[in-house]
């Protein structure tokens, strides 16, 4: 099978998750990158061992052979290296969010159909083995009606916070702090996971540990309605003193479903519904799934969702998690900051209706200054 030669954009965190392991895959090549720091970028290309090129401009590597890029670069800048790259006729799978704005979002997803590829937004969390086997489990009604739902992700970027001029944090440069960088996963895995979307979110927001202020709340936590009733919790940490985690609590009207990222078996069970098999109705459960504690997790998907944008464009088809599910945890995200400014829950249609008539970009500016600082 042919494989998609692929170019990466930016040499951050996220590229050892995507190119972990890369040579096992039958689909996937990594033959070129491109990062600001033409010196680690070099670094890199040396470490694949002579399979790929650093190229000194993005220019010099979107006129090269190369299929499709991997955008990796800090968030205000997705919008307009996704446009450049779809402008070279190259398939583009970005890192999330998907952009600090709905505007954003809407001109990555208009460049990507003008100039007809693929464009994917890299949502980890929607490939994780756990999450896919728990979809499955809620579709065949394992569990009843979902009422419940209690999602967490919590890690340590206090140093990143910490530091002035910075895009980590950055209400402008990352779009908010840890709801926007952590939240659009719990929102984007949320929505797959249910198959619902949001309806309204309410939100707090606190600065716990930095009070510069360019940045944004390092500790959030929110309440989030489904279109079909179900509500949700929603808590995110920058402040974690312990490795990274994520942990999720569904509970229906016939059973529950517990996560925990940190364990080797992560997901357990039980169930008193007519479909679960007679293991789950006599006690907790545990299936068995691919998984590994952090990091090992964040490999298993990357390598997932890496291979899955690859397989769609060679077969020619739209990835399963389309750049509006992307684009719509985005919108859940937005909402909350909307709802934090106003002081009460906001429903999503206020939101697209901020967006039509005055752009969303001003939310960010209005959180400047608003976010309480525990500590000067």
């Amino acid at each position: 099978m042919k494989r998609v030669k692929t170019g990466v954009v930016g040499c951050g965190f996220p590229f050892y998750f995507h190119t972990y392991d890369a040579e096992s895959s039958s689909v996937i090549e990594y033959t070129a990158v491109y990062d600001i720091d033409l010196e680690k970028a070099r670094d890199i290309a040396e470490s694949f061992g002579g399979g790929m090129t650093a190229y000194p401009t993005l220019e010099e590597m979107l006129a090269s052979d190369i299929d499709a890029v991997l955008v990796s670069v800090p968030h205000y800048l997705h919008e307009e290296i996704v446009e450049r790259c779809a402008g070279a006729g190259k398939h583009v799978l970005c890192e999330k969010p998907m952009a600090t704005t709905l505007e954003g979002c809407r001109r990555m997803i208009e460049a990507a159909r003008r100039n007809k590829v693929k464009l994917m937004i890299a949502e980890n969390h929607c490939f994780l083995p756990a999450h896919s086997w728990i979809r499955g489990a809620i579709a065949e009604g394992l569990i009843g009606e979902v009422n419940l739902v209690r999602a967490y992700e919590g890690v340590n970027e206090i140093e990143g916070l910490s530091r002035q001029g910075f895009w980590k944090g950055d209400l402008r440069m990352a779009g908010g702090g840890a709801f926007m960088d952590m939240a659009v996963h719990k929102f984007a895995a949320l929505e797959y996971i249910l198959g619902d979307r949001v309806d309204s979110v309410t939100t707090l927001l606190r600065k716990q540990v930095t009070d510069l202020p360019e940045k944004g709340e390092d500790n959030a936590l929110s309440i989030a309605t489904f279109q079909n009733g179900a509500i949700a919790e929603v808590a995110v940490s920058f402040t974690q003193v312990t490795p990274a985690t994520n942990s999720l609590e569904i509970y229906g009207t016939k059973g529950t479903i517990m996560e925990c990222h940190d364990d080797e078996s992560p997901v357990r069970i039980f169930s008193t519904s007519e479909q679960a098999g007679e293991e789950m109705q006599q006690e907790w459960y545990s299936p068995e799934i691919e998984h590994g504690a952090f990091p090992f997790y964040y490999f298993i998907s990357g390598r997932r969702e890496d291979d899955h944008f690859a397989r769609c464009i060679l077969e020619d088809r739209e990835p399963d998690f389309s750049p509006e599910d992307a684009m719509s945890a985005v919108e859940c995200v937005l909402t909350g900051y909307l709802s934090f400014l106003e002081r009460r829950p906001v429903r999503r249609g206020e939101l697209l209706e901020l967006a039509r008539t005055a752009g969303t970009r001003g939310i960010l500016e209005r959180l400047e200054g608003s976010i309480p600082a525990r500590r000067k």
